[in-house]
């Protein structure tokens, strides 16, 4: 009976070792964009489009943690912004980067206009950021832009997650379970 019970322990703990590495992991990081685009208005504070957005790339260099690896000026895919000013608006694929079989995305959900002038505009919201291999993570933007007669030049930043607090790995809540496991095992070994 110990055998057994030492034994199924053992191999629970095996299986759980082993299911964690099947999952994919939270994304981390930061990276921003810049460029340029036309808006439906002549003044920001009254457009509810953003569209023809041209140059855009990764500013400076791709950011920090999963981002990193992509470097400045990598070219990005931006989708037309379409939005009324603090009514939620999702745009599946608002941005995307394929670099090194990769492809990097990003699901707008909301967005909310922090202020804005006839020159001048600045919105945050939130959405789910996604990279091939890992899971979508959700996140906050920030988009801040520049009326320079009929383009407007812009930059975007994602931050992944929101807070940058990584919560407890998963791994480390199996094993210790695992190790407990093993430990009561051990102790009852000794008792008999």
């Amino acid at each position: 009976m110990k055998k057994t019970m030492l034994s199924f322990t053992f191999l629970v703990a095996v299986i759980c070792a082993f299911a964690f590495n099947a999952q994919a992991a939270t994304i981390y990081g930061y990276t921003s964009f810049s460029g340029t685009f036309q808006s439906d208005s002549g003044f920001l504070d009254m457009a509810t489009t953003f569209q023809e957005f041209t140059d855009v790339v990764v500013s400076t260099h791709g950011g920090t943690f999963d981002y990193a690896a992509i470097p400045g000026n990598t070219p990005v895919a931006l989708s037309t912004f379409t939005f009324v000013p603090d009514v939620n608006t999702e745009i599946s694929n608002f941005w995307v980067i394929d670099y090194d079989g990769k492809t990097y995305s990003y699901d707008l959900l909301t967005s909310e206009v922090e202020f804005a002038t006839a020159n001048s505009i600045a919105i945050k919201g939130t959405g789910w950021a996604s990279i091939t291999g890992l899971d979508s993570t959700d996140s906050i933007w920030f988009l801040s832009a520049t009326s320079a007669g009929d383009r407007s030049t812009f930059t975007l930043s994602t931050l992944v997650p929101p807070d940058y607090q990584a919560p407890v790995p998963e791994p480390a809540t199996v094993i210790l379970f695992g190790l407990g496991l093993l430990g009561l095992a051990g102790l009852a070994r000794k008792k008999n």
